[in-house]
């Protein structure tokens, strides 16, 4: 086989490769979704869009898309428990608002908006397996498991691994893949 067909071989090939790949993502994997509302705020914005990536992999601090049944919507949340997790929601004085215990140890959530003040009290959560517990960033201003509401992990459509509002402003919000 001389060398012109041997190289047009390869790029045909490598071409189908290429389109079976991206098909494969594209289909199976990947999807993008766009963000109504502020309760991701000020991770995630009105209008923005994320794309998420298509996994039943799912741990504490990943941003999912998931079916509220108890909502009826589509919500884009933090997964605060997971299944076997003991989430306490506590009032303290020091600092004048709320703070969110999880396993007997108080979260580090430099992500949220503003500590939190509104429309939360005291209480204690027991995650059952196959249950999240999940809250907004934007603590004061979502519909969320401060509620006491707990979702099926399997309602999970995917976790946000970037988001973006226009080509100019895209973030990677967690490791692809994991």
């Amino acid at each position: 086989m001389n060398k012109r067909v041997r190289d047009t071989v390869i790029l045909v090939v490598f071409f189908i490769i290429c389109m079976s790949l991206s098909f494969y993502f594209s289909r199976y994997k990947l999807a993008v979704h766009p963000i109504e509302g502020n309760s991701m705020e000020p991770t995630i914005h009105d209008d923005d869009y994320a794309l998420i990536y298509r996994t039943k992999k799912i741990k504490h601090g990943d941003i999912v898309i998931f079916n509220s049944k108890t909502y009826n919507d589509k919500l884009i949340k933090r997964v605060i428990g997971l299944g076997g997790d003991k989430i306490e929601i506590k009032y303290n004085e020091e600092i004048q608002g709320y703070e969110i215990w999880r396993n007997g140890k108080a979260l580090k959530e430099d992500y949220i908006k503003e500590k939190i003040t509104t429309d939360y009290e005291e209480k204690t959560i027991y995650v059952p397996e196959g249950k999240m517990f999940f809250l907004g960033d934007n603590r004061n201003n979502s519909t969320d498991s401060h509620y006491g509401v707990l979702e099926d992990i399997d309602s999970v459509l995917g976790k946000v691994i970037l988001r973006y509002s226009s080509i100019n402003d895209i973030e990677f919000l967690c490791a692809f893949g994991t």
